[in-house]
């Protein structure tokens, strides 16, 4: 496996900006989370909208990280959420595989007429509840008793009225 470029040439290659973290992955023999690794080393931020998903999520749930089995913040319904937030935020650096897993999770709500809850009490943490007139049109389910935020916050985690395409 061949190793990333010096940091005056990923620094180049980040203020260029023509590549994707995977197109330089692969130029180098090297995963996209290696290069994305290097990015955060150098002090190079290249996921805004990532991390203002993230951001969100983290207004509503303190999702339990654990080393190894037990954490629940890579488990897929989080996954879903974040890309589908990160596609009602506008990025445009989804893969054609995360549009469709943005998609499938918004289709999954409307057509089960569901939403995400988290309890990081249990093992699984994720689950898929029955809408209840307190959800309104959030995709989540809201913690009791945690207020809620600003409504230009709330909005992202509302449904869209017309179905996202």
């Amino acid at each position: 496996m061949s190793k990333l470029p010096s940091d005056a040439e990923m620094t180049k290659l980040f203020v260029l900006g023509k590549l994707s973290n995977a197109e330089i992955a692969q130029m180098y023999e090297v995963t996209p989370q290696a290069v994305d690794k290097r990015w955060r080393k150098l002090g190079l931020e290249r996921r805004p909208i990532t991390n203002q998903a993230n951001d969100l999520i983290a207004r509503v749930w303190k999702i339990k990280t654990v080393q190894g089995a037990g954490s629940h913040h890579t488990l897929s319904p989080i996954m879903y959420l974040r890309v589908w937030l990160r596609m009602r935020l506008g990025d445009k650096g989804l893969s054609a595989r995360q549009k469709r897993d943005a998609l499938s999770f918004e289709r999954r709500i409307r057509r089960d007429n569901v939403v995400l809850a988290y309890d990081p009490d249990t093992e699984k943490g994720w689950s898929w509840e029955p809408r209840e007139p307190k959800d309104d049109k959030l995709v989540i389910r809201w913690p009791e008793g945690e207020a809620r935020p600003p409504a230009d916050e709330l909005i992202m985690f509302r449904l869209p009225d017309v179905p996202s395409e």
